[in-house]
């Protein structure tokens, strides 16, 4: 399995966070990934067996290849696909829809023909169609994503009340702001941060400390904690804890 990516251009940088590239070889097998835990990003992807426009899930996902092959997609800054997107953003939650949604020339024949070129050749026709559509950037975007980076790296912004203060917002703009353009709640992106926490002092322990872990990340109860780790991670926090020692 072989993995690259390559840099937007400038006058696309506020809205694409790369472009990316995956091959598989039917030498070395059938491929299941990692599970992915997602960040609040959307995809678009081209390949021979499937094309689309990819949300955020949030949940884990299993990716798995088969033969040989390659999907070249693009992934979008937090927020950014707003720019593209004419319905409701939370219409792309947790789900993979046609590109034909918001690019007319994305149909079987026009996905062949870009196809037919080599991996830079359809990033550029990609980049083309994308500057085509004429995004409009603005000051709402910048700020969501100054809060996410906010969120992921500074340890006290806990709840969606401390990160109304840090940026001076109000609760209600947060909730509405992350609605509009993410489609996905603040408090998801702050539940994310918990498992995450939970997930590496998981993976530091012998023997971790279960009702610590779920008290000190501010769960009321230890079932709301397991009920939350399954359904984000994909296991139970014992089970994932056991498959780091197989």
């Amino acid at each position: 399995m072989q993995f690259r990516t390559a840099p937007p251009p400038a006058d696309l940088e506020r809205f694409i966070e790369h472009f990316w590239v995956i091959r598989w070889d039917s030498s070395q097998g059938p491929y299941d990934s990692d599970q992915v835990m997602h960040r609040p990003y959307v995809d678009i992807f081209l390949s021979a067996q499937e094309s689309g426009i990819q949300g955020t899930f949030r949940g884990k996902r299993t990716y798995s290849a088969a033969g040989s092959g390659r999907i070249i997609g693009v992934r979008f800054r937090p927020g950014a696909f707003h720019a593209f997107w004419t319905g409701e953003m939370a219409d792309l939650q947790d789900k993979v829809v046609p590109l034909t949604a918001v690019f007319p020339w994305a149909d079987a024949k026009g996905i062949a023909a870009i196809l037919a070129h080599d991996d830079d050749a359809v990033i550029a026709m990609l980049l083309e169609r994308i500057r085509a559509a004429s995004p409009a950037a603005d000051g709402t975007l910048e700020e969501i994503n100054a809060i996410i980076a906010a969120v992921e790296t500074q340890e006290d912004l806990t709840t969606v009340a401390a990160v109304g203060e840090a940026f001076g917002r109000s609760e209600r703009w947060l909730q509405q702001a992350f609605r509009d353009y993410l489609g996905i709640g603040l408090k998801w992106l702050l539940q994310r941060k918990r498992l995450l926490a939970a997930a590496a002092e998981i993976r530091s322990s012998d023997e971790p400390d279960w009702v610590g872990i779920a008290y000190d990340l501010g769960y009321s109860s230890q079932q709301h904690f397991i009920t939350d780790f399954r359904t984000v991670l994909g296991a139970t926090p014992v089970r994932y804890h056991k498959g780091l020692t197989r």
